[in-house]
């Protein structure tokens, strides 16, 4: 009675069989300095003169395109997994999960404080954030002058009386 044929023995038949019939041949770069070297080998694979690390930057991103390091890149991999399907599933806005985190945080927050006298412990005392004013005053001035210049450069526009340049202008934002 003879066996079944899986889609994996047969693929796994086939790459043995070519294996096999390729030629055993080394091949030799012409930038290969040393040619017993490993290292040189593997880092020149395909004529490249740098490794695929080195090329992606080196350190630690490089680590984590190239899965070197298994936990992180998991972890990237799994939250830029959550984005996506927080954004693009569940149809969720920037704005809507900030808000949400934050009520969640505020809620870790409260239960926390209220357990900790349920454990007869002093409760924790949380630094409050306070931003100074210049941030917001120069950011409400630069966003004035722009403001400002945007409202000048309309006015100059339509008043100008430079027909032509006030066609284009119009036709140009019609067709954005």
């Amino acid at each position: 009675m003879p066996e079944k044929i899986t889609a994996e023995d047969l693929i796994s038949n086939l790459v043995e069989t070519i294996a096999e019939n390729v030629p055993k041949k080394k091949s030799v770069s012409f930038f290969e300095e040393e040619e017993g070297s490993v290292t040189s080998r593997i880092n020149r694979l395909f004529g490249r003169q740098k490794s695929v690390r080195h090329l992606l930057g080196g350190g630690k991103s490089a680590d984590v395109l190239l899965w070197r390091n298994k936990k992180i890149s998991a972890g990237v991999l799994t939250g830029a997994t959550a984005i996506w399907v927080l954004f693009e599933w569940l149809n969720y806005h920037f704005l809507s999960l900030i808000c949400f985190v934050l009520a969640l945080g505020m809620l870790a927050q409260f239960i926390w404080i209220n357990a900790s006298g349920l454990f007869k412990r002093s409760p924790a005392q949380v630094p409050r954030l306070v931003l100074p004013d210049d941030i917001f005053v120069s950011f409400g001035r630069s966003v004035g002058a722009e403001v400002n210049r945007a409202l000048q450069f309309l006015q100059d526009l339509s008043c100008g009386g430079n027909l032509k340049q006030f066609l284009v202008r119009i036709i140009w934002n019609a067709n954005q």
